[in-house]
């Protein structure tokens, strides 16, 4: 066998995560003593909220969660998110639309492996986070890059994604608030890139992580919410990792139309089954129980993100 037929060549021209690469470089060299601060992966260093840790705790003394679980989630939990939706993201969904995965980067991979065919198309705004264009090559899919700059808040505009439109367009890669940016779509915006997608029959994903970690009373509006018929169209990445600090928790949820669940819910019954049972009992308490400190994390990322942006803009060269 030769050496280029030893491995997958799908796989071997998977480049590794620039995140995850320079983030454990940042972390080996705090082990060492060396004042490292690390912008690398988004990953608050507050400990988990208390009462998602106790839920946890009592989650582990519990036989019923030593076992496997439907593939999907724990009915329970995929009824918290639900109301989760409901409340964040102005959707009404039933729970079986629901599946619950190992992290938002598992929800994100599914969603592609779920909607692509060899060579179809994905607009992904740039700049992007590092996962999403593997994700799609995975999926045999053709990512396209449309790039936003400063001069326009990193944002893309309609303009632009109808230039990049193809008769090959599958799907709208659409993050707001923005990783890595953080820019956030208005509610006008976000209407508009939605009704271009329905127009055009484009399939939208769209993923929410950070919706819940915006200031200066911007709200992040859903796609679904500012134009309810793609709702057909769409489905939604989110998690517990950025909003409640559960980063290593693992765990995320995608959301959509019956038949891509129902399609991604067969992939995930060969891929990994359930989700640690633990971890669904903690974001059930992380979903359903006090959002105080959720909002006390919330408003300290506001004062160090004011501080950095007031101390950057002291240097020469940097604005």
């Amino acid at each position: 066998m030769t050496e280029n037929l030893r491995l997958s060549k799908k796989i071997g021209a998977i480049a590794e995560s620039a995140t995850l690469k320079v983030d454990a470089k940042a972390k080996a060299l705090q082990a060492e003593g060396r004042p490292v601060i690390s912008y690398a992966a988004g990953e608050p260093n507050f400990a988990t909220p208390e009462h998602i840790v106790e839920a946890a705790s009592q989650a582990m003394l519990d036989p019923k969660n030593y076992r496997y679980t439907q593939a999907i989630g724990l009915p329970e939990l995929r009824e918290a998110i639900a109301a989760k939706t409901l409340r964040d993201s102005g959707l009404e969904v039933s729970p079986a639309q629901i599946i619950v995965t190992n992290g938002g980067k598992q929800a994100v991979y599914q969603s592609f492996q779920v909607l692509l065919n060899p060579g179809d198309e994905v607009i992904v705004p740039t700049p992007f986070w590092t996962t999403y264009p593997e994700a799609i090559t995975l999926a045999d899919g053709v990512p396209v890059n449309v790039f936003a700059g400063a001069d326009q808040e990193y944002k893309v505009t309609v303009e632009q994604l109808e230039a990049a439109r193809t008769e090959r367009t599958k799907v709208l890669l659409f993050v707001s608030p923005s990783n890595p940016t953080g820019a956030v779509y208005s509610p006008e915006e976000t209407r508009a890139i939605g009704e271009w997608a329905l127009q055009h029959g484009i399939w939208v994903i769209s993923d929410e992580i950070y919706q819940n970690l915006t200031y200066d009373g911007v709200k992040a509006t859903s796609i679904v919410e500012a134009v309810p018929a793609m709702a057909d169209w769409t489905i939604l990445v989110n998690g517990v990792a950025k909003t409640y600090a559960m980063t290593g928790w693992r765990l995320g949820w995608m959301i959509g139309p019956a038949d891509a669940i129902k399609a991604a819910a067969n992939l995930q019954s060969h891929l990994t089954s359930n989700v640690n049972n633990v971890a669904q009992r903690g974001a059930i308490a992380a979903l359903n129980g006090d959002q105080g400190p959720v909002e006390a994390m919330r408003q300290a990322f506001d004062v160090r993100r004011k501080t950095i942006i007031a101390e950057l803009n002291k240097v020469r060269g940097f604005h």
